[in-house]
């Protein structure tokens, strides 16, 4: 019976935790969502008239729509999987700590070399997703480069020319993403 009800208050712990960071979740990207949508409309309104000759209707909506997407989507999520984490360790290292006391001190010396680490790693990943995201960007304006002129390509038979020139492209993204994953790997073996 009191594993019972020891099994019952981690439930019910989990479910309100569930709950409060769903709830935080969202109202922290409608907040956000509100601000950024005001300061938006503000510099909009207060831009000069020269602005608007020579940036078109599509762009700025584009920019909208884009930027409150982020926002609505990204947004939210990143704060519910932030108390998510937060409580999901908290609950960890507790019944750690109580179950196998001895741990503490092995549990300060991963927690050092993650704080030792990691803001490190994290500057060096955002740096490879972004190479990767640039190179990236080649692969796709040939695919979209080959689909439409892909009657011109076959008519004058450049098909293996076209195929080496984006395998090569393909390979330069996948340097940057291996980069990433190396980099991924070593971060997890250097902690665990």
């Amino acid at each position: 019976m009191p594993w019972f009800k020891v099994y019952l208050y981690i439930s019910t712990a989990n479910a309100f935790s569930s709950f409060l960071y769903i709830v935080l979740g969202f109202v922290a990207s409608i907040r956000a969502s509100r601000t950024i949508f005001i300061l938006l409309l503000r510099r909009l309104t207060g831009a000069p008239l020269r602005f608007f000759d020579t940036t078109p209707i599509g762009r700025i909506l584009n920019r909208f729509t884009q930027d409150m997407g982020k926002i609505d989507g990204t947004l939210s999520n990143s704060a519910r999987n932030f108390i998510s984490g937060v409580l999901n360790f908290l609950a960890s290292f507790t019944v750690m700590l109580v179950v196998v006391p001895a741990f503490a001190p092995w549990a300060l010396i991963i927690a050092w070399l993650y704080i030792r680490l990691a803001p490190g790693y994290i500057k060096a990943a955002r740096d490879l997703r972004r190479l990767e995201l640039v190179s990236l960007s080649p692969v796709m304006t040939q695919f979209d480069e080959a689909l439409h002129g892909i009657v011109h390509i076959r008519a004058f038979g450049m098909e293996n020319r076209y195929q080496d020139v984006f395998y090569k492209k393909v390979d330069k993204a996948q340097s940057f993403d291996h980069a990433y994953v190396s980099g991924l790997d070593w971060f997890t073996e250097a902690i665990f």
